[in-house]
């Protein structure tokens, strides 16, 4: 598990991508559409443009003003404005991204439906935007890699490379009591679906699954004390889902599938170096029992996801950072705890999946710097363990020295 592993502190920035690189696309995907007669007025494609621009101009602003219709939780503070917005756009830049190298038929009617949804996932109640979304992401891999896709069949999508033919039903799924349903369902539209046949290509059927909201209840946001461990938290949700079904189960009563491809999507605040980022994180099973068909299919899918799975050549280039050796607090520094501070660094006050704000402070040149339970998850268990020991012996020493602990955990690096 991710809170039994140590993460080394990164030396280097993550690649970016520069807000006017997101506006850029945005407006390329507004021409898009409206040139297939697909008008964007007072629709979220226009607020999230308008958002960007309000970005780049002002660099912090009152989002409410644009996203009039989404106010209140989840959206607490500018940053969870700009993670949920970014996850919106990212997955619309990805999808756009595809449509420059192929067009595929249907593509018009797909467009209409996801332009009319609600702003953010998390908030939209009508699930047929957010599935037919997930459905142009798929495609959008097999577009990128130029195959032929078409969308305008009963099958999701169906992508054609030189040699091999994909079938791929996608599901989205939003609870435990849902997932074998919706899975059970989409193998029950390949078997109807799926020809024997496509001329003389390798046939394959895939599943694809979105389990965002089973995997993350509240469809927000994820933490990482770093890039690898914000990683990492993603793919245990993925394999502890994946692992609940036996490999039987999943491919039994349909011998058209092939392969079950379970994603999540969503964004991450990773702490240092501090950075967004947007994961579409993959998980695949494979049929041990494919024949040499299905074998060679399921090479050439690998192939396609692996080859479209890189980074934005605009991105910019990761820097050299510099950690700090020491720290010096000048005189005057304020420490403040909350009443229960001793009963969280001990572990029993909350669960994992809870986080208590303001459970502690410093105030260093008039400067307020406040922590949450997230900050003491993070540290190392075994400076943990060490606070833990010091808080019998000398309590307030301990949560002096667990404040400094979570501060230098927050400013590792020089400036």
């Amino acid at each position: 598990m991710t809170e039994s592993k140590s993460y080394a502190l990164s030396l280097e920035t993550l690649p970016a991508l520069d807000f006017s690189h997101h506006l850029e696309d945005l407006i390329e995907l507004r021409g898009f559409l409206e040139m297939r007669g697909i008008s964007t007025k007072n629709t979220r494609i226009e607020r999230y443009i308008s958002y960007l621009k309000k970005i780049i101009e002002q660099n912090s602003f009152n989002a409410e003003s644009i996203f009039k219709n989404s106010m209140g939780a989840p959206f607490n503070s500018n940053l969870d404005w700009m993670l949920y917005v970014l996850r919106e756009i990212h997955e619309l830049m990805w999808i756009l991204k595809g449509l420059k190298v192929h067009i595929p038929p249907g593509i018009n009617e797909k467009l209409n439906i996801i332009v009319s949804g609600r702003d953010f996932a998390a908030l939209d109640s009508d699930t047929s935007s957010r599935n037919t979304q997930f459905e142009l992401r798929i495609a959008s891999y097999f577009c990128q890699a130029g195959c032929d896709v078409d969308l305008s069949t009963d099958t999701d999508v169906i992508a054609l490379s030189d040699n091999q033919a994909f079938y791929v039903e996608c599901k989205r799924v939003s609870g435990y009591n849902q997932l074998s349903k919706r899975l059970a369902e989409a193998k029950k539209q390949l078997r109807l679906r799926m020809p024997k046949k496509n001329g003389k290509r390798d046939i394959y059927g895939c599943i694809a699954a979105d389990i965002t909201k089973l995997a993350f209840s509240h469809n927000g946001l994820t933490l990482g004390a770093t890039n690898e461990h914000s990683r990492d938290v993603i793919q245990e949700k993925l394999l502890e889902i994946v692992g609940r079904f036996q490999e039987r189960q999943l491919f039994e009563d349909c011998r058209n599938v092939s392969s079950y491809w379970f994603q999540i999507h969503i964004p991450s605040l990773i702490l240092q170096p501090p950075t967004t980022a947007t994961r579409f994180s993959s998980y695949h099973v494979f049929d041990e029992n494919m024949n040499r068909k299905q074998r060679r299919a399921a090479k050439e899918f690998i192939n396609i996801f692996e080859s479209v799975s890189k980074g934005d050549p605009r991105e910019t280039p990761s820097k050299r950072l510099t950690p700090r050796n020491t720290f010096t607090f000048p005189k005057g520094t304020l420490f403040s705890f909350a009443d229960e501070l001793p009963a969280i660094l001990a572990g029993d006050a909350t669960s994992r999946e809870e986080i208590v704000e303001d459970i502690a402070s410093i105030t260093i040149n008039d400067q307020v710097h406040k922590f949450s339970t997230y900050d003491i998850w993070t540290i190392p268990a075994h400076i943990k363990e060490e606070l833990q020991n010091l808080m019998k012996k000398d309590l307030v020493r301990a949560q002096v020295e667990l404040v400094a602990k979570m501060y230098a955990q927050r400013f590792p690096y020089e400036q």
